[in-house]
Formats: C-alpha cells, structure tokens, sequence
C-alpha cells in the first residue's frame, strides 16, 4: 500500500456526513477513517445542514452536498451513511455510498410512506457506483429489498485506536457490568431479569425511563445511570467495567462487542447475526430472548473470563483502522481506475 501510495497520483476525496443532531454513531466509526485516509489522499468533509427529512430539509442537504462539491474538483464522493436520496443528484464524479443497516423500514408505516422511504433510501443505491456494507447481515437484509449486482462490498467498521487494551484482574465475587444503550433493542430489560439475585454492579449509559427503574429496583439490582457522555468518557467505562453486555436483539453491526474486546474486557452478546459474526470467538454468545440463556452467560462468563478475554483480544485484530481504511482505499482505486 505505502508504495503505491508513493507511485499514484493522489485522489481527490469528499466524506458526507448526515447532520450531528441525526446521530453521532456514524460520524463516530467514519471520523477515524477520514482521518487514516489522509495518509492516501487529498481529503475533505462536510456535514449536511438540515436534521431532518422535511421537503425542504432534504432540498438544503441536496443544494449542499451539489455546493461543496461543485467547489472543488473531487476523484470521489462517499456518502458515509443514510443519505442515500444525495446519490442521483451529484453528477460528474464517482459515488460511493455505505449502508449501515435498514431498520428504518421497522416499525408500523403506511405504505405512502413505505414507498417513498423505498425511492429515497434503497431505490436510490442503483445509482452509485458502488456500495458498501458494514456487514454481512446489512448487506443480505438490504438485498432483499433491491439487487445491486456485483456493485457491492462488505467492509467492516474499525475500532478507534483509542481503544487500546488496559489490563484488568476480573471482581469474580462482584462484577462491574457496562450496559449501553436503552433503546428497545438493546435488550436492557432482558438484562435486568437475568441479573437478578447475580452479585454485580450494573453501569447504564443512556436514559431509563420509570419503568425500566421500577424493574431494577424490584430485582434488586445495584446499579447507576449516566448520560450524555463524550467519547473520552465512553473509554474510561470500559476500562473501569469488567464485562460488556450486548445481548441485543438487532443491529447493523455492533460496535460496543469490538470496543470491548479492545480494550480487554469480556463481551456477552447475542447468537443473531452480524452479532455473532462479528465477536467471533471472543465473547459468551447467548440467546437474547431467553433470561436463562443470558443468566447462565454471566455464570459462565466468570469461569472462563481470560480464555474469553484473550480470544477477544485476537478477534479484534480484525478491525484494525488501518487495515479497514486501506480496505476502503482499494476500493477507491478500483471505482476510479
């Protein structure tokens, strides 16, 4: 790579990103790489202006995306996530979009809006000349939807390289177990009856509404609560926690079971893809919709904790930053090329 690195004329390069007020997550796995591509290339970015899905919103992002570009001169555009209505718009340069997931069709919609999430959001990916997948799950669940041929790659997302592995000895008598995210398919209510009468101390990050703390208190559960983190703060609960809980139902990929690993902790997760596929061996894998799978996890978990830990560790090496941006820069060549 350094050496053609060295040979090639540099590309031209433009990230997308949607508004920060629609979710950081996105920008959270892309910055890195944006970042480790400047290494290859000529880079710039641009967040989008409207936080929303408005007539109007959709107008400003289009008229920004078309200014930026028509401003300089790009090999390349890659719109790094959800912002898949830009792709017919943006003209005279190659156009590589990455897919998240497309759990936004879940839900109860009308098929008005069905269908014009459809245009906007899947129809739209024929356009690009190619698109890539955070894993295999997002790729086979947005195939089902629309066929994009051999115009498609999965590439998976790094861990940051602030995740660096902090040795640890386990509390085995009282573990500290980081739970994050409360949204329904994190899976935390699961969590809370499987922990009952289980010694631990259960970190939460994000809100709990009343009826998640009833259910703790009930269970009697040691637990605290913390929100609106930096990324910073993120790092240091997963060093001061000795397992991470991920027993989720759905997801696109799946950072925290990766971060963890990272940083040398044990991950309990779930037995559903891109899940299971992405822990690999290095995680307890359990049933997300039995409590009895996920308490026995936790039994287990504390027997085995460094065979587990070190398989993470091993695991992990798959989705080091710069083997994933130099991932993404091939393929950039090959569009251009």
């Amino acid at each position: 790579m350094e050496n053609n690195k060295n040979t090639e004329k540099p590309l031209k390069i433009l990230y997308i990103y949607r508004h920060p007020d629609m979710g950081y997550s996105i920008g959270k796995v892309f910055k890195p790489i944006e970042e480790e591509m400047r290494k290859y290339a000529e880079v710039d970015s641009v967040y989008l202006p409207v936080p929303n899905y408005s007539l109007y919103g959709l107008w400003r992002n289009i008229k920004a995306a078309r200014t930026a570009i028509k401003n300089k001169k790009y090999d390349l555009v890659h719109i790094t996530g959800t912002e898949n209505y830009l792709i017919p718009f943006i003209k005279n340069t190659k156009i590589i979009v990455t897919v998240h997931d497309v759990r936004f069709f879940s839900g109860n919609m009308s098929y008005v809006r069905v269908f014009l999430k459809y245009i906007l959001f899947v129809l739209t990916l024929k356009f690009a000349d190619i698109a890539t997948f955070i894993s295999d799950k997002s790729k086979d669940d947005t195939y089902k939807m629309i066929n994009l041929g051999n115009k498609s790659v999965v590439i998976n997302n790094p861990v940051g390289n602030e995740y660096k592995y902090q040795k640890k000895k386990c509390k085995s008598n009282c573990p500290s177990i980081l739970h994050i995210g409360t949204k329904p398919n994190k899976n935390l209510i699961r969590t809370i009856d499987a922990l009952k009468g289980f010694n631990c101390k259960l970190r939460i990050v994000g809100y709990v509404d009343n009826e998640l703390i009833q259910r703790l208190n009930d269970n009697h559960i040691d637990y605290t609560i913390v929100m609106n983190l930096t990324d910073e703060q993120i790092v240091k609960e997963y060093e001061k926690c000795d397992i991470v809980n991920f027993p989720s139902l759905e997801e696109g990929f799946g950072m925290p079971i990766i971060e963890g690993q990272a940083i040398g902790r044990l991950v309990v997760t779930s037995n559903r893809l891109p899940m299971s596929d992405i822990a690999g061996k290095g995680a307890i894998i359990v049933d997300p919709e039995n409590v009895e799978s996920i308490r026995i996890g936790y039994e287990k978990a504390l027997k085995v904790y460094d065979d587990i830990v070190r398989l993470g560790l091993e695991n992990v090496n798959r989705f080091n930053l710069k083997k994933i941006t130099e991932n993404y820069y091939a393929i950039y060549r090959r569009i251009i090329n």
